[in-house]
């Protein structure tokens, strides 16, 4: 198995980790995390650390996809939150503890090939540079820590991509499986419908007590409540505020201002990688540029930075902070059009040169000056709202709603009446639900604590009408607990009558038993595919094709119900083998081969983790 795994990484990892990583940047939006010297290690998983700061970027990762689907943090469990994160990073450092451990290695060739086939890197199916810079900075990471996280993240990668390519099926489980696919059948189905036995049954007032009885937790009502309430937000200040036009010249003055002294640099290097002879290397390419050798030539001969390679080492302009912290001084000491000595940063030696300098672009007022006194509009807004919340709360807290319309000049408004399911606009909110339903304010004598319902939208109210969950009265559920004795009773009926069909056709007797309540509809079939046929209908086709082959001269004869309504008695007197061409073969060889990597995927990864040392502080 280990060496499967091993023969396997090197030609199933060339074609597929470009897919894999393009499709992990997709979902996941690609979760790498930089560690520093002083900080702390959560676990040591193998001699893989696990650090702190890879576990807060994951809780911030985990927590917002779930705020996407709770919308409200108080619904967040922190605690199974916290285990759940931490358990997913120990099971990927056991993952690329074992990898090294089977002396699994990642070439400069393969990282340059993952990074060029993300599509997010790509304009018009070439790799983009700006693209690049632009999703690297979202994501808060330089190129070259792009690079190495990436890197490390491949071996996890080699490591599936060899267990996938270690799952095996063999041609004749292949071939077995679509002869069994295109079988046909030959033999009788019965149906017998259960509404042929309800007329002649009843049930009686004590069945239905006793049902209703032991079953009472069926016939609760929903919880529901009608809420009166009040809203505060920026609209009911925005009317009020008026920002001076000097004020927003001055805005836009002071933006440019803090754009001058924000300086932009366009530079180009060359990255000599990590190696015992990187500086001479380095020092031998400064030569040669000094020389007259054109720097972009040396940099796409040369650098290991695969994003500016192509572009002759050029970065575009980037602000201050970009880059690893020596690459940063010395963009700021260089002069114009000057080479740099080797630079060392972690990644390597750098040879840089800063081919222009700007301070950052703003566009010209009357571009500005809406969007400007917007936001000038709306912070005051906020301001006065945040202002005016303490208050509000304290009314809200000891007074009525009819106190914050006099004070605020708020609606006070009714709700339809509202489950635990929600409703629409606000009532389909989770943290309004939750504060509905409160025991403390069913009386409807108080308030709820004002609260945020949307961005900027506070909210209190006091329930106006609260209808508990209650057990219906049996008069009221009397006829449907009726319905459903008297539909259990044909069921069983039917089923009995199934049986003896069974029984009957075990014995190898034709037709249909004189004990049997007629009708019973029974219709033959003969060489049925699982594409059905006209005289059999679609729904009876699974329960044809799961009786077993008949055996030792014996039919196969099955008995099964369908949606508590009909029971089917299936005989089966021939199966004959299907005869299937060499693309249904191939396609099910495929179709198993994704089944089964799937299961000894899942069972590898358990025993790994299972098995790696685990060591915490």
């Amino acid at each position: 198995m280990l060496q499967n795994i091993r023969d396997n990484s090197t030609g199933i990892i060339a074609k597929t980790i470009v897919g894999l990583i393009a499709i992990t940047f997709v979902i996941t939006g690609i979760n790498f995390f930089s560690g520093s010297p002083d900080d702390p290690v959560l676990a040591n998983v193998g001699g893989i650390e696990v650090t702190e700061r890879q576990f807060n970027k994951k809780m911030e990762q985990e927590r917002r996809q779930l705020m996407q689907v709770l919308q409200d943090p108080q619904a967040i469990n922190e605690n199974l939150l916290k285990q759940s994160v931490l358990n997913a990073l120990i099971e990927d450092a056991a993952a690329q503890s074992y990898s090294l451990n089977l002396g699994f290695d990642v070439s400069d060739q393969l990282v340059d090939q993952a990074i060029l086939g993300i599509p997010q890197f790509r304009t018009d199916g070439q790799f983009d540079p700006v693209r690049y810079d632009q999703a690297l900075r979202g994501l808060g990471l330089s190129r070259l820590g792009f690079r190495e996280e990436l890197e490390r993240n491949l071996f996890t990668y080699q490591l599936k991509g060899g267990i996938e390519g270690s799952a095996m099926v063999f041609p004749n489980e292949a071939k077995r499986l679509a002869e069994l696919q295109f079988q046909t059948r030959s033999g009788f189905i019965a149906t017998i419908d259960i509404e042929k036995y309800i007329p002649a049954l009843s049930v009686s007032d004590a069945e239905v007590e006793a049902y209703y009885t032991n079953n009472s937790s069926r016939f609760l009502t929903t919880e529901k409540a009608r809420l009166e309430y009040v809203t505060i937000s920026t609209n009911e200040f925005l009317s009020n505020v008026k920002i001076p036009d000097a004020a927003v010249r001055s805005a836009y003055d002071e933006e440019v201002s803090l754009a001058s002294e924000e300086t932009e640099r366009r530079a180009r290097h060359v990255l000599i990688a990590n190696a015992d002879d990187a500086l001479d290397r380095a020092k031998e390419f400064r030569t040669q540029i000094l020389n007259g050798k054109p720097f972009e030539d040396v940099a796409k001969e040369a650098s290991d930075d695969i994003a500016s390679r192509e572009t002759g080492g050029d970065l575009g302009f980037a602000p201050s902070g970009t880059f690893a912290p020596e690459f940063e001084v010395a963009l700021n000491t260089l002069p114009l059009n000057t080479l740099s000595e080797p630079v060392k940063t972690e990644y390597g030696y750098h040879l840089i040169e800063v081919l222009e300098a700007r301070t950052k672009p703003i566009d010209p007022f009357e571009i500005r000056e809406p969007i400007i006194r917007d936001d000038l509009e709306q912070t005051e807004a906020r301001r006065l709202l945040t202002e005016s919340l303490e208050e509000f709360s304290n009314i809200a807290f000891s007074g009525s709603l009819e106190e914050l319309k006099k004070a605020y000049g708020v609606d006070i408004r009714l709700s339809e009446l509202v489950d635990r399911t929600g409703g629409e606009g606000f009532f389909s909110k989770p943290e309004l639900l939750r504060r509905a339903f409160a025991e403390d304010l069913r009386s409807g004598e108080l308030n709820a604590e004002v609260f945020e319902v949307e961005p900027d939208v506070w909210m209190t109210f006091r329930i106006k009408s609260y209808e508990p969950s209650e057990v219906q009265s049996l008069e009221t559920v009397k006829a449907s607990i009726n319905d459903v004795l008297v539909t259990k009773k044909a069921l069983e009926a039917a089923v009995s009558d199934g049986e003896i069909l069974l029984g009957h056709w075990t014995e190898q007797k034709p037709g249909i038993p004189e004990n049997v309540i007629k009708p019973v509809l029974i219709k033959e079939f003969n060489e049925l595919t699982r594409e059905g046929s006209e005289e059999i209908a679609t729904q009876f086709i699974p329960a044809i094709f799961a009786v077993p082959a008949p055996g030792n001269k014996n039919p196969g004869v099955k008995l099964q119900v369908l949606n508590d309504r009909q029971v089917i008695v299936s005989r089966i007197d021939s199966v004959t083998l299907g005869v299937p061409d060499d693309d249904s073969i191939t396609q099910l060889k495929a179709a198993l081969t994704q089944l089964r990597t799937e299961q000894e995927g899942r069972e590898y990864w358990s025993v790994i983790t299972s098995q790696a040392e685990i060591v915490r502080p």
